[in-house]
């Protein structure tokens, strides 16, 4: 897994296909540091065939110049995903979203991956019903060594797991504050040791950035260095806490490399163990780098 990609993504923002300015925002970006420009949910039936022309267009006026922010593309299907790839200009995309990746899906999205010529960066989303069934998170896991492509992180989609429970988000409310937060535990424990990152899921009420800010301080004791972002005002809070998260922890991380560091230390209040805080170090200072 390309771990440094993962931490370069910062607030990933969402845009429907079917945007009226979407060559513009796909060529200059609206300031986050990735977007996904989507053909799944953000898009009703009845415009999906305007939203793949669209696209389509769009994709093929990209410059050839490296972007300032990675794009990547969420195919409704994979069916649609093969049609995609053989668009015009495709290679100025860094990668896709893969939607509904589950033992159900995971074979066709690997057929289709597998006969492209150039290794894009892949993120699967992880909001199906096998995502609720702990004893399939580790298949799904093994699935994950046969894609062809980077795969950069897994992305944990809230709302449809919400509707897999049949609730939603409540005003006031963090997603820990709700039931997919064992869910998001079980996601952590299954893939992160393995060496496989995930981001944190969307934030969905857009006016409320006190509890945005609660979220997100939960996100990074999580160990979540990533996020989804639904409207462009949620991006400067989202990669502003990630920021000031790596400069304020920074001197801790860079303290674990220290030539010379003892075994155990005293620094800022906590017992530094070099041992034991490494993976975090390395996370944190990544981070950082990123910024």
């Amino acid at each position: 897994m390309d771990n440094s990609s993962y931490f370069s993504l910062g607030a990933t923002l969402y845009t429907p296909c079917n945007h009226p300015n979407l060559q513009t925002i796909m060529s200059n970006g609206l300031g986050s540091k990735s977007m996904v420009f989507c053909t799944e949910d953000a898009v009703p039936e009845h415009e999906l065939e305007h939203s793949i022309g669209n696209l389509r267009s769009s994709i093929k006026k990209l410059s050839q110049d490296k972007a300032t922010f990675k794009r990547f593309i969420r195919p409704r299907t994979p069916s649609l995903l093969a049609e995609i790839m053989q668009f015009d200009g495709i290679e100025n995309i860094d990668g896709f979203v893969l939607p509904k990746y589950d033992l159900s899906t995971c074979d066709d999205y690997h057929r289709v991956l597998k006969h492209s010529p150039i290794y894009f960066e892949i993120m699967p989303t992880l909001e199906s019903l096998d995502v609720m069934e702990p004893l399939k998170l580790p298949k799904i896991r093994e699935s994950l060594k046969n894609i062809k492509g980077e795969v950069i992180c897994l992305r944990i989609g809230g709302n449809d797991l919400f509707n897999i429970l049949g609730i939603k988000r409540m005003p006031n409310q963090t997603i820990y504050d709700t039931p997919l937060r064992m869910i998001i535990e079980n996601l952590i424990i299954n893939f992160r040791p393995y060496g496989y990152e995930l981001s944190a899921p969307v934030f969905d009420m857009m006016d409320d950035q006190e509890t945005l800010n609660k979220e997100l301080a939960l996100d990074v004791n999580y160990g979540f260095f990533g996020k989804t972002a639904i409207h462009p005002k949620q991006v400067s809070i989202i990669e502003g806490f990630f920021k000031n998260y790596s400069i304020s922890h920074i001197e801790q991380a860079d303290s674990v490399f220290k030539e010379y560091a003892p075994a155990v230390y005293r620094m800022n209040g906590q017992m530094m163990e070099v041992t034991c805080h490494s993976n975090w170090a390395k996370r944190t200072i990544s981070l950082a780098n990123s910024f």
